[in-house]
């Protein structure tokens, strides 16, 4: 007979007796279960009553300082709570992911060895990203990115990972995520999508339904600006093609800062990551009204602890921006867009940086919009006193027409 253990319930059997850690918390759903409280989203950690999922036909809705869900008709409202609304100009993202971060730390420092989950060998939240903040007085009417399911990772330590492209204000974040691991909208060992609303540790999220995806699936996630209100702005997100991904929201502030991001939290190893170099988010299309904004995007590399990095390919905004999010160190590098006029030529230089020799280096200007004719057309290093040495190359442009281009270039 089972030794029993006293409670204020009476003697009990003490294999149905369980501590509930700080951070946990007991449901009913067949049976009693101690359950984490806290749950993974876009916007980093954050207790599960405030994550709510936007069945089909439902918006999410700013009205009176509170948000809510609305049906199409207006007939049918569900109170989701205050919004919390933070400095006006800074960016909620990810400075909320890694606050979030902080106080999930702290929640599982205090748990028992035998509950505690295994500390996340990888750094964790917004690994890198690409940004551009809209200044032009013309708010974002669309903004739309392509990109194929990549492979899945090697291993599984119940990892998650999303693969996005967003715009934010200073208080929510809007974005069509992929997603590999658990989430707060479910997932678990496969690539799934959905599309967010999200804000950060101590404020709401939302989300459509999430649909399973195959690797090798290729997607287009659309932002898309509607009407001005008397209120504010409303905007649609959702996976072309895809069903039940629509997440429409009204009244809400001006979306203003846009991004392309790897966020990963939980990985203990490389081989956490797609089992692929990189994962290339392509044909970005962004518009100001009806005009095609002339920007730069500001790389932020965050995490490195394996070679994760960001690339610009393209800039240039005409339905063929690129840019690729790196999950290991490339053999190549990018450097610089440049533009020349026909029959000009330009000279540059390149340095790596530190003193001493880089080794051997490729460069070549390459053009990144159709029917440029471009020619490398010399290269030569030099070295100043101080033991730093600089690449040079000259670009020739044989065509009939202007060439914007980058420098790309490999060696050892």
């Amino acid at each position: 007979m089972t030794n029993q253990v006293r409670t204020p319930a009476g003697p009990a059997d003490p294999r149905n007796v369980h501590q509930v850690d700080p951070g946990q918390g007991v449901v009913d759903d067949d049976g009693l279960q101690v359950v984490d409280e806290h749950v993974l989203t876009p916007g980093g950690w954050k207790h599960r009553s405030l994550v709510h999922e936007v069945p089909p036909g439902m918006r999410v809705e700013h009205h009176r300082g509170r948000l809510r869900l609305v049906d199409e008709d207006g007939q049918h409202e569900i109170d989701c709570g205050a919004e919390p609304v933070h400095p006006p100009g800074r960016p909620l993202q990810p400075r909320a992911s890694s606050e979030s971060l902080r106080t999930r730390a702290e929640l599982l420092s205090r748990r028992s060895a035998a509950s505690k989950k295994a500390v996340p060998a990888l750094g964790e939240g917004w690994i890198t990203y690409a940004s551009w903040t809209n200044d032009t007085g013309t708010p974002v009417s669309r903004f739309s990115t392509t990109w194929t399911v990549p492979p899945a990772p090697r291993t599984d330590h119940g990892q998650t990972i999303f693969l996005f492209n967003g715009i934010q204000n200073s208080t929510m974040i809007y974005q069509p995520v992929l997603q590999w691991g658990p989430s707060a909208a479910g997932g678990g060992s496969k690539w799934s999508v959905a599309s967010w609303y999200a804000d950060g540790q101590t404020g709401q999220s939302f989300h459509s339904t999430l649909v399973d995806v195959n690797v090798g699936d290729v997607l287009t996630g659309v932002m898309v600006r509607g009407r001005k209100r008397a209120n504010g702005y409303s905007y649609g997100c959702s996976f072309t093609g895809i069903a039940n991904t629509n997440l429409p929201v009204f009244n809400i502030q001006e979306l203003t800062w846009c991004i392309e991001t790897l966020e990963v939290y939980g990985a203990q190893s490389e081989s956490d990551y797609p089992d692929v170099a990189m994962t290339g988010m392509r044909n970005i299309e962004l518009r100001c009204g009806s005009a095609a904004p002339d920007f730069l995007w500001t790389v932020n590399n965050a995490v490195t602890d394996i070679g994760q990095h960001c690339v610009v390919v393209n800039e240039k905004v005409t339905g063929a921006g690129e840019v690729d999010l790196w999950y290991r160190p490339s053999s190549w590098w990018l450097s610089g867009f440049g533009a020349i006029a026909s029959g000009a030529s330009q000279d540059w230089w390149f340095t790596f940086g530190g003193t001493g020799d880089a080794g051997p280096q490729l460069i070549q200007a390459e053009p990144v919009e159709p029917s440029g004719q471009l020619t490398t057309i010399s290269s030569a290093e030099s070295l100043d006193s101080n033991g730093y040495l600089t690449y040079h190359a000259t670009v020739r442009n044989d065509g009939p027409d202007a060439v914007h281009f980058q420098w790309r270039g490999g060696g050892r």
